[in-house]
């Protein structure tokens, strides 16, 4: 079993002025380098168990609104239903959950808010669970857009600006300069590519080259477009962790509260 251990750093915040919407949908790859032409992540079958039990009664509520944002937004392309599951157990299921280390048993660092780790094999998502650091003290709404982040993460998104776009105005901005209360058409448009919708043949307008096409359904499974993703299916790799920060990146920005 190979093991991929890094981490994203991701600055959350708001700016004082409103970027235009500019980005593209990324993908988590199967080599766990986002920029490659590699095949992309996804989950198959395509249903995933999410549990939001250790979030606590204050925050459960807001973790499944942000689950029932992105079931909106996938409907039955990817089912994303209720379930039990142990936080970091890599029993298949994600939980969402506040615990003292990540689920590589790393301590946060101070401005950490939540780090996502997805385990796969081959192209196939096998796990993901979503560490939310206890020590971070989040508005419900600024709690709510990072779980929906996060969410993006479970179901095989990256940052919409890890390839070089601005990604301004997505949900999956590594820099968050807006407060969003739903997934983006960018956002949307990423989902729908890895999981179907609209029959769509090629990259969406929108997407960069980073995009790739995405498997196609037969014999009710998701097949691999890149042949060269082969030689991984009985590699077991963990992604990179996607950590979110609280950190002012220029004088307009401030904190979350």
């Amino acid at each position: 079993m190979k093991i991929v251990r890094s981490f994203l750093l991701v600055v959350f915040s708001l700016a004082a002025t409103v970027a235009a919407p500019a980005g593209a949908f990324e993908l988590l790859r199967s080599t766990g380098n986002t920029c490659s032409a590699d095949s992309n992540l996804s989950w198959s079958p395509n249903r995933v168990t999410i549990d939001t039990t250790d979030l606590g009664e204050s925050r459960r509520g807001l973790g499944e609104e942000a689950v029932d944002e992105w079931r909106q937004v996938l409907g039955t392309r990817l089912q994303l239903v209720s379930g039990s599951g142990q936080p970091c157990a890599r029993d298949g299921v994600t939980t969402m959950a506040f615990t003292d280390v990540d689920c590589m048993g790393n301590p946060f660092a101070g401005d950490t808010l939540a780090i996502t780790v997805t385990s796969w094999s081959g192209n196939r998502i096998t796990d993901a669970d979503v560490s939310f650091n206890p020590a971070v003290r989040l508005s419900n709404a600024s709690f709510r857009q990072v779980a929906m982040h996060e969410i993006g993460h479970v179901i095989g998104l990256d940052h919409s600006n890890a390839c070089g776009d601005s990604g301004a105005g997505t949900l999956m901005n590594s820099r968050l300069v807006e407060a969003l209360d739903a997934p983006q058409q960018d956002d949307i448009a990423g989902a729908r590519f890895v999981y179907g919708g609209g029959g769509e043949v090629g990259v969406p307008e929108g997407a960069n080259g980073c995009a790739v096409v995405p498997p196609t359904r037969a014999s009710g499974t998701w097949l691999l477009a890149i042949a060269a993703a082969l030689a991984l299916l009985a590699a077991r790799r963990i992604a990179a962790p996607a950590r979110l920060t609280l950190r002012n990146v220029s004088s307009q920005a401030r904190r979350l509260r």
